[in-house]
């Protein structure tokens, strides 16, 4: 009975063993660095900007080089009269034309947005989830201060994954002594570790733990593949050196980007308004006055 039982164990622990090193190395570092973006035709794109677009506004696009060298396309809509710019960031699996309708909200503020990596040119170069990516955020912002706009009029705006880089970026720009206005952030993620647990853990469940060595042989390999170190990538470990003014906004119910977690990466006193309710970026949806009229407020206390 005793060996049946032993065989039968064992038997087990080789399937998950296979099962383990089949997702950890094959199956999740796909869905990390090659998530798909949405499908836009320059139609569509051309008619985002003309929504946003006032009399006496225009669009520029300027070519950047960012992280890695990747090319950029940068859109500024530059406002007849405005206060500064805000630089908004988009999160997983969106691009530029998914955020940069939040300008809308904020006519009176100049707007500049671009897709991380330049992957809506081309889906094939890979999602690092900010270890990349927050060099995409410096260079725009190094092009815009080359361009005028004093870094204390220069106002972040991001979600999700964008937020989690923007708090990223700030620290490179501060250590540079470059502090911006400020930062309006939607449920940053905790780290690229926490980021895959609780994207798995929305699968899977509590069985979660037990794709824990999966999740890290994916990292491991998403990094050798991309040219990065998943343990670089930690929005959490970047904020108790920030200077700038942030505030937060997330949804007790975000299962992707959990408020525990959230609340960490804010540390105790951060300003962070929580929807109860609200899910994965939804929250900025749900504010009493919508989003616009939060932000608002947190540009006033800033001195705007």
């Amino acid at each position: 009975m005793a060996k049946p039982l032993a065989r039968g164990f064992s038997a087990l622990f080789l399937l998950w063993g296979l099962a383990t090193l089949a997702a950890g190395y094959w199956v999740l570092p796909p869905l990390l660095l090659q998530v798909p973006l949405p499908v836009r035709s320059e139609k569509d794109r051309e008619s985002i900007r003309a929504s946003l677009q006032r009399p006496g506004e225009r669009w520029t696009m300027t070519s950047l080089q960012g992280g890695e060298g990747r090319r950029l396309e940068l859109w500024r809509l530059h406002r007849v009269q405005e206060k500064g710019v805000v630089i908004y960031l988009h999160g997983f699996g969106d691009d530029a034309w998914g955020t940069v309708g939040r300008a809308a909200e904020l006519p009176e503020w100049g707007a500049a947005s671009f897709t991380f990596r330049g992957r809506d040119r081309d889906p094939s170069i890979p999602c690092t989830m900010g270890a990349w990516e927050r060099k995409d955020v410096v260079a725009v912002v190094h092009h815009l201060l080359n361009e005028g706009v004093p870094a204390q009029r220069l106002v972040v705006a991001a979600w999700s994954m964008g937020a989690g880089v923007a708090l990223l970026a700030l620290e490179d720009l501060e250590k540079e002594g470059t502090r911006l206005g400020g930062a309006l952030l939607e449920c940053p993620f905790e780290d690229l570790r926490s980021a895959a647990q609780d994207h798995v853990k929305g699968t899977l469940g509590p069985f979660e733990l037990l794709a824990r060595p999966a999740e890290e042989l994916a990292l491991f390999r998403g990094g050798r593949l991309a040219n990065f170190q998943p343990g670089s990538v930690s929005p959490a470990l970047a904020v108790p050196s920030l200077k700038g003014p942030i505030a937060y906004v997330s949804g007790s119910a975000d299962q992707e980007t959990p408020l525990p977690g959230v609340q960490r990466v804010a540390g105790d006193h951060a300003d962070l308004t929580v929807v109860p309710g609200a899910g994965h970026c939804q929250a900025s949806n749900q504010l009493p006055g919508g989003w616009g009229h939060w932000a608002r407020q947190r540009l006033a206390r800033w001195g705007y």
